[in-house]
């Protein structure tokens, strides 16, 4: 089964931001619990500024995951700006950030543990089953 994700849209001055500080690899990767490296998110940040150079787009969709939410929350300064002076930093945190709540709560449960039931109510379902059983024998 593939790993939860969802679909993000970045402006390129946001695909740029993300170019700059996620990395494909890292010395000593085994040490991180989640390393802030992703050469997943590396290749589509590559491939989304592409077609924006290519095709004169303004923006692109990027598919990410929660170990990619993490490295761009590890990775981006929330101070970062655009070529132009624009504070980017953190509309790319807060984008990272609703992808993690989206993804959690698309594959949380849906529906909530049912409550089990109480000792009294065991021993009142039993003895109802017990004289369903007896009924059952006796016809």
């Amino acid at each position: 089964m593939s790993e939860p994700a969802t679909s993000v849209i970045f402006t390129a001055d946001e695909l740029w931001l993300l170019q700059s500080v996620i990395r494909h690899e890292m010395a000593q990767p085994e040490q991180w619990k989640a390393p802030p490296v992703s050469a997943s998110l590396n290749d589509q940040v590559a491939e989304a500024l592409v077609l924006c150079h290519d095709h004169d787009q303004a923006e692109a969709a990027v598919l990410l995951s929660i170990a990619d939410c993490l490295a761009i929350d590890f990775c981006v300064p929330q101070a970062a700006k655009s070529p132009a002076g624009l504070p980017i930093g953190k509309q790319v945190l807060l984008k990272s950030f609703r992808a993690r709540s989206e993804i959690a709560s698309r594959w949380a449960p849906s529906n909530a543990e049912p409550e089990a039931p109480s000792h009294d109510e065991l021993l009142t379902k039993l003895d109802q089953w017990k004289r369903r059983r007896r009924g059952k024998r006796s016809a």
